[in-house]
């Protein structure tokens, strides 16, 4: 069986906002390991990975993914065989995510390849095509389909991810029982589920973000206290002065005192 293979990778770091984006596909058949969770974008669907997700696309299909959460890493052969009757001997679906147990059930393999086609002195054909059958035979053997429960829990995080830089964004504009509303759960259930995520309830979230804008105008602006108070969703100044010195020992007016004069504020 003889394999023209069009180039590898292993363990290729593409950095944060890098996307693959190959509308038209590729003329090879690509299969591509990634350590991080991805998101890929599959027809219609847009499916969220956790790490060690894998996916052999055939020539032509659609490539487009990128790392969930910024940077990530991946492994990659491009290939294709002159017969393709060679895919019959492994049963590996073709433009789907599939997962394996942990990266040492390719690493050794993907390194092997890596190394071979960049390594010109000697023909390696023989060593690129044992090691291609050890990988997609490892992949067969070891591969795993991600339960309900798993894509739920995944789904959720990445939700909660996002909902949670939404109120970083504009604390002032949230409370506990709309950030439970967007989940169309209970306060209490969300406030389990977001715990359970964060380490964290999200009051306490709410409340750290909202002192983090004060602080951040108190620094950059020349606002009064009763401006950064209402910018900062409260309805009476006293409320917010209370909420700032309990989250800082301090009032305020102390704290921007203390920035204008340090020396003073000491004596």
């Amino acid at each position: 069986m003889k394999i023209n293979f069009a180039g590898a990778f292993y363990r290729k770091t593409e950095q944060s906002g890098f996307r693959i984006k190959f509308v038209e596909g590729t003329k090879e058949w690509v299969l591509l390991h990634f350590y991080n969770p991805m998101v890929i974008t599959l027809g219609d669907k847009r499916i969220e990975t956790q790490a060690n997700a894998c996916i052999l696309y055939q020539p032509g299909t659609p490539q487009i993914y990128w790392g969930r959460d910024g940077e990530f890493e991946n492994d990659y052969i491009r290939f294709n065989p002159e017969d393709e009757t060679f895919f019959n001997d492994f049963q590996i679906p073709f433009d789907e995510v599939f997962y394996v147990t942990d990266e040492e059930i390719i690493r050794r393999e993907m390194q092997d390849i890596t190394y071979f086609l960049t390594e010109r002195w000697e023909n390696h054909d023989h060593e690129l095509l044992d090691r291609l059958c050890k990988v997609m035979s490892n992949l067969q053997v070891n591969r795993l389909f991600p339960t309900q429960k798993t894509k739920r829990e995944s789904e959720n995080r990445y939700r909660l991810n996002q909902l949670r830089k939404e109120v970083q964004a504009n604390p002032e504009k949230w409370t506990v029982d709309l950030m439970a509303d967007s989940f169309f759960l209970t306060r209490s259930h969300f406030s389990v589920l977001y715990k359970k995520t964060f380490g964290v309830t999200p009051q306490a979230d709410i409340h750290f973000f909202l002192n983090e804008k004060a602080l951040h105008l108190l620094n950059t602006t020349d606002l009064t206290v009763q401006e950064i108070s209402q910018q900062c969703g409260y309805n009476e100044c006293e409320n917010f002065i209370r909420a700032f010195r309990k989250a800082n020992s301090i009032s305020p007016l102390q704290y921007r005192k203390k920035l204008e004069n340090p020396a003073d504020f000491h004596q």
